[in-house]
């Protein structure tokens, strides 16, 4: 059983009072990753789902495009290394950190994107919906069972669901991670994420959303707010943008037609 938490003595104020005591403090651990025995990174992370960590950074940036790609994966846990050996993808480390200036795919403007996210983000086709008791369902379900942000306050979580179930939920301290963990653990499942529902605590970046496009996801629900970029691309790749999803109350901000509306109101594109 790996520890996710120490307890660390702390001096607590309260007002002019003040004591000492302890706090439980979240685990953040350096794990490198080698892929076809070649240094590709060191991520800090949370000790928990390494594996899916890996898998899903791998197959984010390129390394992994189909199934079979990856033939063992070790985790030396004494050492925070994961060993991954694959189909040689050449000269795909030089691409994964290059910046280039590039057209976003319609409406949007201008941005700064990774060189390898245009082979690699999908427009999404997908005529998934859920109605709001779905939509609201899954953005309370990382509150009502996050026992670990609960204990430190010091972790994003996401899942995937589908049909109003949750299939399965991922954390960590970072909010990029938690994506990769997700789509790790689909690879480990076999499970294609087409008309899935993606779940996720953090703020929405156009970093995230990219993330998102790259999973095949078409339904996003989060519970903090998204950038302007971030609902700029979700518009070109026709991915469903829900922010601020806390409580009964969300707000829909792009391509609403995923979302089965009440009679009372309408899901009007302008």
């Amino acid at each position: 059983m790996i520890d996710e938490t120490v307890a660390l003595p702390i001096i607590k104020v309260s007002g002019r009072n003040h004591w000492q005591t302890e706090d439980t403090i979240v685990r953040e651990i350096p794990m490198t990753l080698y892929f076809n025995k070649e240094e590709i990174v060191t991520v800090l992370c949370s000790p928990n789902q390494v594996k899916e960590l890996m898998i899903g950074f791998l197959i984010s940036e390129g390394f992994v495009r189909h199934r079979d790609d990856i033939y063992t994966i070790g985790h030396h846990c004494e050492k925070n290394i994961v060993r991954v050996e694959g189909k040689p993808r050449p000269a795909q480390k030089e691409v994964m950190n290059r910046r280039v200036m590039s057209a976003c795919c319609g409406k949007s403007r201008v941005s700064f994107n990774f060189e390898n996210d245009a082979s690699l983000v999908k427009v999404q086709e997908s005529t998934a919906k859920i109605n709001l008791d779905q939509a609201v369902y899954y953005a309370n379900y990382l509150d009502e069972n996050s026992d670990l942000f609960k204990e430190t306050g010091g972790i994003h979580s996401g899942g995937v669901g589908r049909f109003g179930d949750v299939l399965y939920t991922c954390y960590d301290i970072g909010r990029h991670n938690v994506l990769d963990k997700i789509l790790g653990r689909a690879y480990l499942l076999n499970l294609d994420l087409a008309d899935h529902v993606l779940f996720f605590s953090g703020r929405v970046s156009s970093e995230i959303l990219l993330k998102i496009a790259k999973m095949n996801i078409p339904i996003l629900v989060a519970r903090s707010a998204p950038t302007d970029l971030a609902l700029a691309l979700a518009e070109d790749l026709n991915i469903t943008v829900i922010g601020f999803a806390r409580g009964d109350r969300l707000n829909i901000y792009t391509w609403p037609e995923r979302i089965a509306l009440p009679p009372q109101l309408s899901a009007v594109r302008i």
